[in-house]
């Protein structure tokens, strides 16, 4: 991997079970979890006057999808280091937590997939 700091080279699927025509699930690695935390763009001093601002709405999303994208990153590092290229079974949850902000939690199930080749079916390192 050469971006010291990315989760590069890991596919991620929601499903638990792949087809046999694509890949070949070489090894069970076992279960992967993260979280990461950022702070609730809500609980400022600012929005109780304020309450239905489309700014805000904004940089909620935002924050939703940054926090998706860094503990999808997150689980990949791990699964990385364990030897495997691949998160099985794949899902993110998100919640907020009084004055800890919004959390968002990640987990699945690392392994080791083998590609399966469509031309001559066979197996590609």
């Amino acid at each position: 991997n050469p971006f010291g700091d990315s989760s590069a080279g890991v596919q991620f699927f929601s499903s638990s079970h792949l087809s046999q025509k694509c890949f070949i699930i070489q090894e069970i690695i076992g279960f992967v979890e993260d979280l990461v935390v950022e702070d609730n763009p809500e609980n400022t001093w600012q929005d109780y006057f304020r309450k239905t601002n489309k700014a805000l709405n904004e940089s909620r999303l935002k924050v939703l999808y940054n926090l998706s994208a860094e503990v999808r990153r997150e689980l990949g590092k791990k699964v990385l280091e364990s030897g495997g290229n691949a998160v099985l079974a794949y899902s993110v949850h998100f919640d907020t937590e009084g004055a800890s902000g919004i959390v968002a939690r990640a987990y699945g199930t690392a392994c080791r997939l083998l590609k399966v080749d469509d031309e001559v079916n066979t197996v590609v390192v």
